[in-house]
């Protein structure tokens, strides 16, 4: 019997790839354009690849060459550079287990017709389709289980300009709440006295509420609420942070904060101003690997200075401009600049890096909510320095946000508050209760900033580290054993991180310290970071002042080099500064806890013993009793 040779296998591979695209529907929903596409496309995968199976035509085959052919196009299209007039394309996706193996079978099923058709009709026995039905099946099976688990990873945006992550399942039905990235109410121990009116509490999905502010102009306020809708309205296009960077913006390395800036330097010095459609920088919310883009920040040209009119006359109270002037930047190993660290009490940076960006004003534009208004600066060093005291500042806040959000009308509840609430003479507690987001007041000698720093090191610590939660994953990651366990924990080192570019980053730990139980169960308990060798107790970075206490271990002896084998475990005590007997000393690291299970000494405590290691001279040991669990 004539038949077209490959013409059931091309039918086979076009009802798989249909299939898949059918189960791909309900996960793009939110994208209603693009579910109507995959309707059509399963639709006409399906219903070609039943005819060739069916009841074969000649006539029909061009059809499904052009149907297969058009749906693996259309997917090297999106892997590419995305196809802006399809909702939901409009960005370059990476290739996934469910679409490439969709695109894979649409490939094979528009080849295999067009070779069918180039080589005509011939004798040819009974086809046995068991091998290539099950082939298929087996392929179908973990595209649709691997498509209904992990949705498209491009990045969209909500109608407020926020971004949801669809790197993970979520559910659709409320969209208001899926995935809008929101910034966590700052904790610095003293509050900024404002006007009662602004700063105020900014949700763009609620609306723009920037009216009424005293010393604000009708102009003013117009200029300044127009910057915001075409920053929520331009800004989503860079959401993809690997699109950013391919468009020239590049990290300054610190994410580390929590955020991490994207700067492209052409568009400092291309004369536009608060131009939402040529950024100087982008702000991604770090939250471990996942990325989700909350602001832009402007930047004035260079040499203008902070109380020029062009600056302040454009918003007038509602915008507040600020320099950063203390930061020190050295280039990691990729030979990009990025942040090394603040200027110390003497004015001096961290050895091997420079003082770099002096005098550019800047301001963020926030396109997701922020408890202090949608020109609110970071907290912390992040915050960087205006022409005004931190009180005065219009873009940091008072920290009753409930108070804020009610505008001019929070006066009156505040002094009502006020009145009413009895003096009380119990002492406060600022016990570590084991949640991410603690205080760290209290403490004697320990400024506001360091505050700050130091809650956000234990936040950021106790947000990321626990994806190192086992020794398993901890050796799947680069780290070893130095074998210590007999102290009742035990040290895993990620050697190649010492001497990298990050500094007190969870995600580029150092070392994780793991708890060893008497049943010889490892649970992770903390975070051990480490300087590079450049560094010693006098040049570590001051995170919290007297909180955080850095130590050394200049008596420790080990079985051999690990920045040449690899690993190494420890085999000796000596003392202090003495030499090893059998073994060798490493360098002497400085390096600080940063516990995620409450500590009785606090967040920051040494080990006891031959753990604690060597303070810096006329130190006293810190057992930190103010924060310790509670």
């Amino acid at each position: 019997m004539n038949r077209h040779p490959g013409i059931a296998v091309a039918g086979l591979s076009s009802l798989a790839a249909g299939i898949i695209h059918g189960g791909a529907i309900g996960l793009h929903a939110e994208h209603p354009q693009l579910a109507r596409i995959f309707i059509v496309m399963t639709l006409l995968q399906v219903g070609w690849g039943l005819m060739m199976l069916l009841a074969p035509r000649v006539v029909l085959i061009p059809a499904g060459i052009l149907i297969n052919g058009a749906a693996v196009g259309g997917w090297l299209l999106t892997r590419i550079s995305g196809i802006s007039w399809i909702d939901g394309l409009g960005v370059a996706e990476r290739p996934q287990i469910a679409d490439s193996i969709c695109a894979g079978l649409g490939a094979v099923a528009a080849a295999t017709a067009l070779a069918s058709v180039l080589i005509g009709s011939r004798p040819l026995p009974s086809v046995r389709l068991s091998y290539p039905a099950m082939a298929c099946a087996v392929l179908v099976v973990p595209a649709m289980w691997t498509g209904s688990t992990h949705v498209h990873d491009h990045s969209s945006g909500t109608a407020s300009g926020n971004v949801i992550d669809e790197s993970h399942p979520h559910d659709h039905s409320d969209p208001s709440v899926v995935g809008v990235a929101t910034v966590e109410e700052p904790h610095v121990g003293e509050a900024h006295a404002h006007s009662t009116n602004w700063p105020r509490a900014y949700d763009p999905a609620a609306g723009i509420d920037i009216g009424g502010v005293e010393g604000v102009s009708a102009e003013q306020e117009s200029r300044a609420r127009n910057l915001i809708l075409d920053t929520l309205e331009t800004l989503p296009r860079w959401a993809n942070y690997d699109d950013a960077v391919a468009q020239g913006w590049v990290s300054i390395g610190d994410e580390s904060t929590g955020y991490e800036h994207l700067v492209n330097r052409l568009l400092i010095v291309d004369d536009k101003f608060l131009d939402p459609s040529a950024p100087e920088s982008l702000v991604f919310k770090a939250e471990g690997s996942k990325r989700t883009l909350v602001s832009a920040m402007f930047m004035a040209n260079i040499g203008v200075a902070l109380d020029d009119p062009s600056l302040t006359d454009y918003a007038g109270p509602l915008m507040q401009w600020h320099v950063h002037d203390n930061l020190c930047f050295r280039n990691n190993a990729e030979g990009r600049s990025v942040v090394a660290g603040v200027l110390n009490a003497a004015g001096q940076c961290p050895p091997g890096s420079v003082l770099g960006g002096i005098g550019i004003a800047m301001v963020h534009v926030w396109i997701a909510a922020h408890p202090c208004g949608p020109f609110a600066a970071l907290e912390g060093e992040g915050a960087g320095r205006a022409d005004v005291s931190d009180e005065e500042r219009r873009d940091l806040c008072q920290h009753d946000h409930e108070a804020m959000s009610h505008g001019a009308g929070s006066a009156t509840s505040s002094a009502a508050a006020a009145t009413t609430s009895a003096p009380t003479t119990t002492t406060p507690s600022y016990k570590d209760n084991g949640s991410p987001r603690i205080t760290l007041a209290g403490f004697p000698g320990v400024s506001a900033a360091q505050q700050a720093r130091a809650e956000e090191l234990v936040f950021r610590t106790r947000t990321v580290l626990p994806k190192f939660a086992t020794t398993d994953i901890a050796i799947a990651n680069g780290f070893s054993s130095i074998q210590d366990s007999a102290t009742g924990v035990e040290h895993y080192v990620n050697w190649s991180y010492i001497n990298d570019e990050h500094e007190l980053n969870p995600d580029y730990p150092e070392s994780l310290v793991f708890q060893v139980g008497p049943n010889g169960k490892r649970t992770l308990v903390s975070a051990m970071y480490m300087m590079g060798d450049s560094y010693s107790l006098e040049t570590v970075p001051d995170i919290g002042g007297p909180l955080t206490q850095w130590h050394i271990h200049n008596n420790l002896c080990y079985s051999q080099d690990p920045f040449v084998h690899g690993s190494t475990r420890v085999v000796g005590v000596t003392s202090e500064n003495g030499p090893c007997s059998f073994g060798i000393k490493l360098n002497q690291n400085p390096m600080i806890h940063v516990w995620i299970k409450p500590h009785p000494c606090g967040p920051f405590a040494a080990l006891e013993g031959v753990g604690a290691g060597q303070i810096k001279p006329g130190e006293e040991r810190l057992c930190d009793e103010v924060h310790s669990h509670g």
